[in-house]
């Protein structure tokens, strides 16, 4: 049930995210023209169907960060994992049941704050998916104050997550294989939805508290990212790419996995 769930969810966002990719396309296309059936969306991120240059920066950032984040991991890592693991290794479930209802249920508080970020006084995030510092530290940088409060929090939330998911995944693959199926008896999907588990259980808690380092720079007066008050924008970069090089293989070590079973 967890893992249709997360289906439904990365298939929902993948509509979300579809729709801000055909909307950023029209505008690489047709500059300048009228995007049809958006004349309610209102000022200032629509003139009468044209687009303004903040509210494209916002599609792009929306765009990368939920097809990313929200359609590939729900669907590869959430769906499959909670579907195949028990499957493969011969248990009736997960080792924690309640903590992957936990996961899914966190995960789509985390779309519903994103989304949110449309709907806020200033509009949605638009430094791109990275938010590189000090683009983002501070709201007068790019315009966006409660949009980009939202993004942090939506990812700390998927984070939060993702990290339930993970130990999850590493506890039911090492205590609940049935007897005889050894590690190297495992299926290769299962290896790579393990090794999936181990990078996200490395990788995330980094994202996360650098997540709240920008949230204190935008909201308590800190510095960690500011030059001004002594800050390392760079610091930033650091501790995104912690994450980032290991979302590449995150995101295509499970989908190997699968191929190598078909």
């Amino acid at each position: 049930m967890i893992g249709k769930q997360f289906l439904w969810l990365g298939l929902l966002m993948m509509i979300v995210g579809g729709l801000t990719a055909l909307m950023v396309r029209w505008q690489l296309a047709w500059p300048g023209t009228a995007v049809p059936g958006t004349g309610w969306i209102p000022e200032p991120y629509m003139f009468e169907g044209h687009m303004g240059p903040e509210f494209y920066n916002s599609l792009f950032t929306m765009h990368a960060t939920i097809m990313v984040l929200f359609v590939v991991m729900p669907i590869l890592v959430g769906c499959f994992g909670n579907f195949l693991i028990p499957l493969m290794i011969g248990t009736r479930d997960m080792a924690f049941p309640t903590l992957n209802m936990l996961s899914f249920w966190v995960g789509l508080a985390s779309g519903i704050v994103m989304i949110a970020g449309f709907f806020v006084p200033g509009g949605h995030a638009a430094a791109g998916w990275t938010s590189y510092a000090p683009l983002t530290a501070a709201a007068h940088y790019t315009g966006v104050d409660w949009g980009q409060h939202l993004w942090c929090m939506s990812l700390i939330l998927l984070g939060i997550s993702s990290l339930m998911g993970s130990i999850n995944y590493i506890t039911t693959v090492i205590n609940m294989r049935a007897q005889g199926m050894t590690f190297f008896r495992l299926p290769l999907v299962i290896w790579s939805l393990f090794i999936t588990a181990i990078l996200l259980l490395l990788a995330l808690p980094v994202l996360t508290s650098a997540l709240a380092l920008l949230l204190f720079d935008r909201m308590a007066g800190t510095s960690f990212f500011l030059p001004a008050g002594g800050g390392e924008p760079l610091l930033w970069q650091h501790l995104f790419w912690f994450f980032g090089h290991p979302e590449v293989y995150i995101m295509i070590l499970p989908a190997m996995g699968i191929t190598s079973e078909i």
